[in-house]
């Protein structure tokens, strides 16, 4: 099984056998002023390699340079070694304002809903042909009918990005 924030692509549905979207995710660009945001093409965004917001970024054309994970890319705004950096919607809520490691930095801009771009979905995969797959799906909508999901979202905070089997 493959279960970590993994976004539905053409890559993914051609590997496994992939699951119902269980959660719809974005990429943002975190910096610590909104300012800054008026000329992306000035600045030097901090990316994830191989992420989704390293996508992004290179589909935009910025300046941008790869670490290990989009922690590390929170690292460098705060460090100001970057300007500011593409990171998942979900990770920026958790990890960024008031009672966070990274109080002083700020998330703007979903850049997919500013593409017109459709939300990334988070899913699982299984082996090709995994019956896994299935059992899954069936558990998910169970657990959203019974209330489930929606608790365990509220106490992680991202009950606005549950997808509803």
């Amino acid at each position: 099984v493959v279960w970590n924030g993994m976004t539905l692509t053409d890559e993914v549905k051609n590997s496994m056998e992939c699951t119902n979207a269980y959660c719809s995710n974005g990429q943002v660009i975190v910096t610590t002023d909104e300012s800054k945001l008026d000329d992306p093409s000035k600045l030097t965004f901090a990316v994830e390699a191989g992420s989704a917001g390293e996508a992004v970024a290179k589909e935009k054309g910025y300046n941008a340079n790869s670490v290990a994970s989009q922690a590390d890319a929170l690292m460098e705004v705060a460090a100001g070694t970057s300007d500011a950096c593409v990171i998942d919607l979900l990770m920026a809520g958790a990890m960024i304002g008031e009672g966070t490691s990274y109080p002083n930095l700020v998330y703007t801009l979903d850049l997919n809903e500013a593409n017109g771009d459709e939300p990334e979905n988070y899913v699982v995969g299984f082996r090709k042909d995994s019956d896994l797959t299935a059992a899954f799906n069936d558990f998910y909508k169970s657990a959203y009918e019974d209330g489930t999901v929606e608790k365990l979202a509220e106490k992680y905070g991202v009950q606005e990005a549950i997808v509803a089997p």
